[in-house]
């Protein structure tokens, strides 16, 4: 019987290898590791040493270690697999040479199968929390590991007196040894003919022998060993690529590169540049090989749901026990400081300008001016049909008129704010009709005739000068087409891009040369990981004389991989995951240096866009998670760009059409019939912090105003867990929303505020979390409803208020404060010192 032998990848931190997989056929193999089969959907054929068992939907399987087993199926199945290795088991007091188990659910009856139902119990919690990757979790899975392997002990092991090895054990003798000598010395050069004269072997028989058992060649088996070993070394230090590719046994860049692309499918450096994105990880069957295919994420855990530990009477995956982090930190209250712009307020956004005029849409934009205060606001479409801007007349010739752009600036300069306009969609009139997007068509092709397109442009800043007047436009900003980096809002070429932004500017320019026109309004990943784009734009910019006044990029945390015709600009994004906890802080940190390297001297740099999620039906969107979201990157990004449009100030917005439910997971900070959310009190807390910046660190940040008042924010963040940044949405259902973060623990904080006058300081203490300030879980308390009135909406907006409290503290040299935030909480505490007469 033909068999291959198989090498099991663990975990780096764990003793086990657990996958989800479908499977079409697996030939005969062996292991050094036992192997747990827990059948979620279909059925699947497991012939162990020969003989078959049919496997149906919640069947579990053991097969011993170095059992030649098979697997196939002929329908949509899906698997889960755990391979815990023998060396484990060992450690454990389990002599697998001696102990057996037997474990086969589909041999015993319905009414015998409880001890098989604690078998998928725990296989299920393993498996959840592995891939929930929380705080400790690789503790809680080894003690998981351990239950497991003390219940087969305890209700599976084989009365069978010697186990009966289907190998030869001369045979496995010599694998292992080989296995262990190559692994002892993948890092210097190794050859057949050392290996065949080591154990006394001609060098076809030993190629024969190691190809039969192994199931791949010599060269290919210690290839697929420096690259495990090379992607280790690249992904946890900073080595240079060649020393990683030497230190792993390769004898130049070349032959590193070649193999790592065979595997890979990317360079080195791509790898490398994409770290902490879902890679794909290297086999060591032969590449082409599809034994094992991909599965349906999305409702891998389906099945496995009601196997899991739940809340009481919730039906709700419980993430954690919850634990406490305790924290000390001293934080600096006196000396110069340095003094804020918080260019963060500077921008924010709605959809498009028609919505302007909708009378909620006011309303909320009155809300936010009210608590917050920005300066500008974005918003689409403001050449969209619906604003009636322009048409042709029977003659083919262009006709124009502003009347709904005048009453759109009109309104927004009636609460404080300055245009900043983005100069499509393309008239209906004017288009190639069959490019549209969104759920109220909006046109994304070049113009038919270039010309009707620079005319209305002329015709519409000369209106805007002629009502407004030259120092009033001089402010406001102009910003060229949305996202021309990707396929959705742009589906045309590179070029022609770059002949409509240069049509458009000269266009402006020629009218009212003083116009602050920006671009290109890409995603900051374009920038950093697509530099041509950047680079091939700057160059046609410098060429044409037509470089943007200001830049403007977008900034959703999401990490993919991109295939681009450099050509015609064409792209395709896919394997779309969220990035980690830091992304918009390091992204804006490698936009400014790239920028440095292809030279840009311009001196604004916009984000007019950015968020969590750029999904308007993500379910965190509504959670107290959006407050601590919001205050993280404000606060480590205090000044470092011009503007921080975060998207967008309410839900009602025609994207997509209008739902049916109030907390449908929409992004703005205030819901579509008038409710704030936690996102939008996150932003009123930011609005207090004084114009000095005393000091800042991880979760605080420390302002003055003039009057000598200091502002002390606080927020404990939790980022989402490993299943949830791969887009695994099965932990979250629309009434529990808090099961896909990394932990769920308190913080346990001592501040130290250091530099205070001595004295009596007055304290007024405003608290965000789930139980104040959070009008998605009051919801929750109310009962969920589905329907709400007027009354429910005015109920919501009172009680869902931040938790305050005012109080008196006592300073000497310095004031001692503790505090017990909970995962999400924001707080914003006001200390000024009480001044008593001599």
């Amino acid at each position: 019987m033909d068999h291959t032998y198989e090498i099991i990848q663990t975990d780096h931190e764990l003793p086990l290898h657990i996958f989800f997989h479908n499977v079409r056929y697996v030939p005969n193999h062996w292991h050094d590791s036992m192997e747990l089969l827990f059948v979620l959907k279909g059925k699947a054929i497991i012939a162990v040493q020969g003989k078959p068992f049919v496997l149906n939907e919640e069947d579990i399987i053991l097969i011993n270690s170095n059992d030649i087993h098979t697997i196939h199926s002929d329908q949509e199945n899906l698997l889960l697999a755990l391979q815990i290795p023998d060396s484990f088991l060992r450690e454990q007091g389990v002599d697998t040479e001696q102990i057996a188990f037997e474990c086969n659910s589909c041999l015993h009856a319905q009414g015998d199968q409880q001890k098989f139902i604690e078998v998928r119990t725990l296989l299920s919690t393993i498996m959840w929390n592995y891939n929930k990757a929380g705080y400790g979790y690789e503790i809680k899975v080894r003690s998981l590991l351990l239950e497991l392997i003390y219940l087969l002990l305890r209700k599976f092991r084989s009365t069978q007196e010697t186990r009966e090895y289907p190998i030869n054990r001369r045979t496995m003798a010599r694998l292992l040894h080989l296995n262990e000598f190559i692994q002892e010395n993948f890092n210097r050069p190794l050859t057949l003919n050392e290996l065949a004269e080591r154990e006394n072997f001609s060098v076809s028989y030993l190629s024969s022998f190691f190809q039969k058992s192994m199931g791949v060649t010599f060269r290919t088996y210690i290839t697929r060993i420096r690259l495990e070993h090379a992607v280790k070394a690249m992904l946890t230090t900073q080595e240079p690529i060649i020393k990683i590719a030497l230190d792993s046994g390769f004898p130049n860049l070349k032959a590193f590169h070649k193999a790592f692309k065979a595997v890979y499918q990317m360079t080195p450096t791509e790898y490398r540049g994409h770290r902490g994105q879902h890679l794909p990880e290297a086999g060591l069957s032969e590449p082409s090989s599809d034994n094992y295919l991909a599965f349906d994420r999305e409702n891998a855990y389906t099945s496995l749901f009601k196997y899991l530990p739940t809340e009481a009477n919730a039906g709700t995956i419980v993430s954690a026990d919850q634990g406490s982090i305790c924290r000390s930190v001293q934080i600096r209250a006196s000396g110069s400081g340095r003094t804020l712009k918080h260019t963060w307020r500077n921008l924010c956004t709605i959809g498009k300008a028609k919505e302007a005029l909708f009378a909620p849409v006011q309303q909320h934009l009155r809300m936010v001016q009210q608590s917050i205060g920005f300066q500008y606001i974005r918003f689409h479409g403001i050449f969209d049909d619906e604003m009636m801007v322009a048409r042709l007349g029977p003659d083919g010739k262009p006709l124009f008129s502003f009347g709904y752009v005048d009453q759109v600036v009109d309104f927004f300069r009636s609460i404080g704010l300055r245009p900043f306009f983005e100069l499509d969609f393309m008239p209906g009139d004017f288009a190639d009709k069959s490019k549209f997007f969104l759920h109220k068509k909006s046109y994304m092709s070049m113009p038919n005739e270039m010309g009707h397109w620079t005319a209305m442009l002329e015709a519409f800043i000369q209106h805007l000068l002629d009502r407004y007047g030259s120092e009033e436009v001089s402010s406001w900003r102009f910003e060229s087409w949305n996202e021309p980096d990707g396929g959705l809002f742009w589906p045309n070429t590179f070029n022609q891009f770059l002949e409509l932004y240069e049509a458009s500017f000269k266009a402006i320019k020629r009218v009212f040369p003083q116009a602050q026109i920006g671009g290109p309004c890409v995603q900051g990943d374009t920038l950093v990981y697509r530099g041509r784009w950047m680079e091939r734009y700057l160059a046609f910019c410098t060429e044409r004389a037509c470089l943007p006044d200001f830049l403007t990029f977008h900034l959703y945390p999401f990490e993919y991989q991109i295939e681009e015709d450099e050509d015609n600009g064409g792209v395709q994004m896919s394997d779309f995951s969220y990035a980690g906890e830091d992304y918009v802080t390091q992204m804006l940190g490698k936009m400014k240096r790239k920028l440095l390297e292809l030279g840009w001297s311009g001196s604004e740099l916009h984000v007019t866009e950015w968020n969590a999620t750029p999904h308007h039906r993500e379910l965190t969107n509504d959670t107290c998670f959006k407050a601590a979201y919001i205050a993280k990157n404000v606060v480590e990004t205090l000044d470092e760009i011009n503007s921080l449009g975060y998207w967008i100030v309410t839900d009602l917005l025609e994207e997509l059409p209008l739902p049916q439910e109030t907390f449908h997971g929409g992004l703005g900070l205030i819901t579509n019939n008038g409710i704030k959310k936690a996102a939008f009190y996150a932003y009123e807390l930011l609005a207090k912090l004084g114009g000095k910046l005393l000091d800042r660190g991880d979760g605080y940040c420390l302002t003055m105003s003039k009057d000598g008042t200091y502002q002390l924010l606080l927020f404990h963040y939790a980022h989402f867990d490993q299943m949830y940044l791969k887009n695994d949405i099965s932990g979250i259902q629309s009434h529990n929303r808090y099961a896909v973060f990394n932990h769920n623990d308190q913080l346990e904080l001592t501040v130290q505020l250091e530099g205070l006058e001595p004295g009596a300081y007055r304290i007024h203490r405003h608290t965000i979390n789930r139980e104040s300030g959070s009008s998605y879980d009051e919801w929750l308390r109310m009962g969920a409803p589905a329907g709400l009135m007027q009354p429910d909406i005015d109920y919501l907006n009172q009680i869902s208020v931040p938790k305050q409290y005012r109080g008196t503290e006592m300073a000497g040299d310095a004031l001692t404060l503790k505090f017990l935030l909970a995962p999400h909480e924001v707080r914003l505490l006001e200390l000024k010192r009480e001044w008593t007469q001599a």
